[in-house]
Order: C-alpha cells, then structure tokens, then sequence
C-alpha cells in the first residue's frame, strides 16, 4: 500500500530514523506472532527509474541468520512529496521468536531515499479478535463517512 504522507502511524511499536531499525521483540505471553507490518516514509529520486521492488533484509542477532525478503512495491512513481510504503511480511518466513534481537534494513535499490521506517507486530490473537469484531459490526450499511459531494479547491 502506498499513500501520501510523512509519518509512521503512532500504532507502529517501533520506529526510527533512516533506513534501519534495531529491535528486541517482546515476550510473546502465550501469543503467536502472525508476522510484521513495515512502513517506511520514502521521497524518490526524480532522475531515477520508478522504484519496481523494495527489499528488506533482517538479520537475527539471537539466532545468529540473515534473510532477504523482496516485496513488489508497485506504484511507487516518481513526486516531490514523500510518500508512506506499507506491507506485511509473514513470520513464516523470518520465524522470529520471543525476545529475539533483530536489525531490519529496507533497499530501495538506489531508487529512493528512505527517511524513516517503523515496525507493528501481528499476532495471531489479535488477528482472530479483529475478525469477530468486524462480524459483529452492524453499521456496514450506514454508509461511508467520506464526503462525497464536490468541493472546488482554489489555490
């Protein structure tokens, strides 16, 4: 997903400066994790093709691995305006575990310049709970809250 913006939403548990985030995960208390959205903030290189991939590479100090992840970025096109790239990575593939100690490093491939990144674990419980809520939710015909009519923006 990719939208305007300049900051990582305040939900993400950890968040830092640059292109690299240093963590240690919590204790899980039972719990599964699911796996990892990243967000990053990005501002493009307008003399640079579009930016076709992101790469993510987390290195697991506890465990003692690196793997590399490479998640289509598609949209991503060329803006003066910085612009917030999200996704989830499952732990599946990382299969990070209770208390690990981990480095996560975002490549734009020298397509952009990645100005802050932050981290919002998943878990599995959280993930079945958010599931029965929105069941349970019976405002689904209410409408969007969006405004709809046409507005005339003056500059």
């Amino acid at each position: 997903m990719v939208l305007p913006g300049n900051e990582i939403p305040a939900l993400f548990n950890y968040k830092n400066e640059g292109a690299s985030i240093l963590f240690k995960l919590p204790e899980f208390d039972g719990r599964n994790l699911n796996g990892m959205n990243v967000c990053i903030v990005c501002s493009s290189h307008l003399e640079k093709e579009e930016t076709k991939h992101i790469r993510i590479k987390l290195t697991n100090y506890t465990k003692g691995f690196t793997k590399n992840f490479r998640a289509v970025a598609i949209n991503l096109v060329k803006s003066c305006e910085d612009h917030l790239w999200q996704g989830h990575i499952s732990n599946n593939f990382f299969e990070l575990g209770s208390e690990d100690e981990v480095e996560l490093i975002v490549d734009c491939m020298n397509t952009m310049t990645v100005k802050k990144n932050g981290v919002y674990l998943v878990y599995e419980q959280d993930e079945a709970r958010h599931k029965a809520k929105r069941g349970l939710d019976s405002d689904d015909e209410a409408g969007s809250s969006c405004d709809t009519s046409s507005k005339k923006i003056e500059n």
